[in-house]
């Protein structure tokens, strides 16, 4: 069965339409600030040599959220009854989805080396965004009108099975 921490967690998922819980605004807070201070990242050393030590620090804290949350869908699966996991699993695989999205996108911008600024296109149609944490993560990802990305239907029948998956090695010919 979930834990109680993990129950609140989901709970602050999906909290009020228009309102997070304060967990999931974290989560919102880390990865607004990440996108705005990535240019401090790969800025050579200064004196205040602070500003990448920060970033890199808060994109640790971001990627644990995010680790997290991932953790609570797998547990979610292999634990819940059946009618509330076919109830709840398309709204928890879309945001565990967006999540890797973003978990993805920071460590991109942890990699760059260089200050030119990300462009973002053109924004998306207000209809092609959707609402809840979901909608604000995928409006913070500069991927313009392709929204359509992120579109990856559930399975239809939930499964806790993981899989590895590692580079093919001089072994394995």
């Amino acid at each position: 069965p979930l834990t109680l921490e993990e129950v609140r967690l989901l709970v602050e998922l999906f909290y009020l339409p228009y309102h997070h819980g304060p967990l999931a605004q974290h989560l919102l807070e880390h990865f607004r600030w990440l996108r705005a201070n990535s240019l401090s990242v790969g800025v050579p050393a200064t004196e205040d040599a602070c500003g990448g030590t920060r970033w890199r620090d808060r994109a640790q804290s971001f990627q644990l959220l995010c680790t997290q949350m991932c953790r609570l869908h797998s547990r979610f699966v292999s634990s819940a009854g059946r009618a509330l996991l076919y109830d709840l699993h398309p709204y928890l695989w879309d945001i565990r989805n967006m999540l890797l999205a973003a978990s993805a996108f920071v460590l991109w911008l942890g990699c760059q080396s260089i200050t030119a600024p990300i462009l973002m296109g053109r924004d998306a149609e207000p209809w092609a965004r959707r609402g809840g944490l979901f909608g604000e993560l995928q409006a913070l990802l500069p991927v313009g009108n392709s929204c359509d990305l992120f579109y990856h239907p559930p399975p239809l029948f939930p499964s806790s099975q993981l899989y590895l998956l590692r580079p093919l090695l001089p072994l394995d010919k």
